[in-house]
């Protein structure tokens, strides 16, 4: 039986804003020109932030986008150090040896 590895508790990046500046964020999110996308996220996750939205009386949507957007500003200000970086563990391909001959 397989067991899923233990996730780290969700950080809310949001936490420290007052409810003026969290609805500035996600104000200034939406008049971005937008291009539609689909995207598959577990189940747990997608009910989670459901509920952080409806805390915070947004629509999940919206703060998905908001989430999306300080993740990548968080990124981009961090420089690249691909031993270390945990995005690119989870999402790397693992490709097999080619067999030597």
């Amino acid at each position: 039986m397989k067991t899923k590895a233990s996730r780290r508790p969700f950080s809310d990046p949001f936490d420290e804003l007052s409810d003026e500046a969290f609805e500035r964020e996600v104000l200034e999110a939406l008049e971005h020109g937008t291009t539609k996308i689909s995207l598959r996220v577990p189940n747990d996750l997608l009910g989670r932030t459901r509920e952080a939205a409806g805390r915070r009386r947004v629509p999940y949507q919206s703060l998905i986008k908001v989430l999306i957007d300080q993740g990548v500003s968080r990124l981009e200000r961090v420089p690249d150090e691909p031993k270390t970086d945990p995005i690119r563990r989870r999402t790397r391909i693992h490709r097999r040896s080619s067999p030597r001959g």
